[in-house]
């Protein structure tokens, strides 16, 4: 179904930066900004997802994402969720690796690699090198959310920064916004506003929330039942979906924290929705066709898990183990009905949990983030190539409980998301694997890197304490 009545990106944070309160978003994502979340104009930053995923924020801390647990299987629940991968068909991992980096925490893969594992703080001094091309921002009218090349971002506009309801999804050049809709997003007869998008080729997915009238400006409260709706826009035909929305699930669709934004592999959407139900919540990996000839009656629950990432050899995630309350091992889905299930490692601890899982092309990352209950202030990025191993062998420690990640085929780059201390920003490209400076934006730590190329947007406080954002090319040294 075309979209011919859609909505906003999230709409930027921009108020006062320093000092400003700070928000738990969603660790970030691919610009994959896996995920940013919807940003209100009140003083605050920050929203997530991750968003990402995320994110949800992007800086992703936040409650964790509930799933089923081993209490409650799929046939006690009167068949309301039939995942196509049961958590009884995931492989265990048995071998522990990178235990001479005395992490904080477990790694348990299914095989332990040659390649040897390493360990660097996040504090280089070095700065980036990065050619500004134009910027954007600072005065609410356009939100940018994902940048497409150096002269093209995705994000939202209006003509009224001051009407919270009145943003569509627009492509941001430096010649002004072209919307994407002629209409206002809409579901139910509700404002859509449009959030956080990754790109796959011509595609762009991105999430949209429903925000209704009777919105109470308490994002707690309002956030306990939280409609959404996927979107796609394919550059190619110039043409806006909609893909999936939460009534198509049985169950109510609360927001989850450190959510991501959806995915895509160029001919289907995937999501880490949150489902509520009479037997608690849950935590599914959803996905539906993106155009009529991939399409079902009704998204297809792959299984129990988060955090959908999209590389060349199918959809990595993290599922729930049958064993664990919470999503913690990653995996593979591939297949033409993403049935078939590889593991390729387990996360064990009770002081930290998997908030992101992050790819492109063959790089992949994953984020771990102290739970509610530990006093840790650190959480830890772990990249690897699947080239070479089926699990991260380098570890990055974050001085952020809640940071902000963004991955592309030339990079990764990541920040401390809404933290207003330690808010520096980083870049690391995968040719040379060199950690650089993009700069400090206390409040708002957080850029995203192109899905291809070499186009990063990196956010900055301008004169009036508003958020104005940086497109430039980056530099590998």
């Amino acid at each position: 179904m075309d979209a011919s009545t859609l909505v906003s990106t999230p709409r930027a944070e921009s108020s006062r930066v320093p000092g400003a309160p700070t928000i738990p978003e969603h660790p970030g994502f691919h610009s994959h900004s896996r995920g940013r979340a919807p940003l209100r104009r009140f003083a605050f930053l920050g929203a997530c997802a991750l968003v990402a995923l995320g994110g949800c924020a992007s800086g992703g801390s936040g409650g964790s994402p509930a799933s089923a647990s081993s209490q409650v299987s799929p046939r006690q629940m009167d068949g309301v969720f039939e995942p196509l991968v049961a958590p009884s068909a995931l492989e265990d991992p048995h071998e522990g690796v990178c235990t001479d980096l005395s992490l904080p925490f477990e790694i348990i893969a299914m095989h332990a690699s040659d390649q040897p594992c390493e360990l660097s703080p996040s504090g280089q001094t070095q700065e980036a090198s990065v050619d500004e091309k134009w910027s954007l921002g600072g005065d609410f009218r356009q939100i940018p959310s994902l940048p497409i090349d150096d002269s093209q971002v995705f994000g939202s506009s209006t003509h009224d920064p001051n009407d919270l309801y009145s943003y569509k999804p627009a492509i941001l050049t430096p010649q002004g916004a072209r919307d994407l809709s002629a209409d206002l997003l809409r579901e139910d007869g509700n404002y859509v506003e449009p959030l956080d998008g990754t790109q796959n080729g011509p595609w762009i997915t991105f999430l949209g929330r429903q925000v209704s009238s009777s919105s109470t400006g308490d994002h707690q409260e309002d956030n306990v039942f939280a409609p959404w709706t996927v979107f796609s826009w394919n550059k190619d035909e110039q043409r806006l979906r909609t893909v999936m929305t939460w009534s198509d699930l049985p169950a109510h669709s609360p927001r989850s924290a450190g959510e991501l934004p959806p995915v895509s592999d160029g001919t289907h959407a995937f999501y880490g929705a949150k489902a509520s139900t009479d037997h608690g919540d849950f935590s599914l990996v959803v996905t539906q066709g993106l155009d009529d000839s991939k399409r079902s009656d009704k998204p297809k629950i792959l299984l129990f898990g988060a955090y959908p990432a999209v590389y060349e050899q199918g959809i990595s995630v993290v599922a729930t183990p049958k064993d664990s309350p919470l999503p913690s091992r990653v995996v593979t889905l591939s297949g033409d009905d993403f049935s078939a299930a590889t593991t390729h490692f387990d996360l064990k601890s009770q002081d930290y949990r998997i908030s992101g899982l992050y790819a492109a092309g063959d790089h992949h990352a994953v984020l771990v983030t102290p739970s509610r209950t530990s006093s840790s202030a650190s959480s830890y990025l772990g990249i690897w190539n699947d080239r070479t191993a089926d699990y991260p062998t380098q570890w990055i420690m974050l001085d952020s409980r809640t940071p902000w990640v963004s991955i592309g085929e030339e990079a990764i780059v990541w920040g401390a998301g809404s933290q207003a201390n330690y808010a520096q920003m980083y870049l690391r490209p995968w040719e040379t694997g060199q950690i650089t400076r993009l700069g400090e934006t206390p409040g708002y730590s957080r850029p995203v890197v192109a899905a291809r190329g070499h186009t990063v947007m990196i956010p900055r406080v301008n004169s009036q304490g508003g958020i104005q954002w940086s497109i430039g090319e980056f530099t590998a040294e």
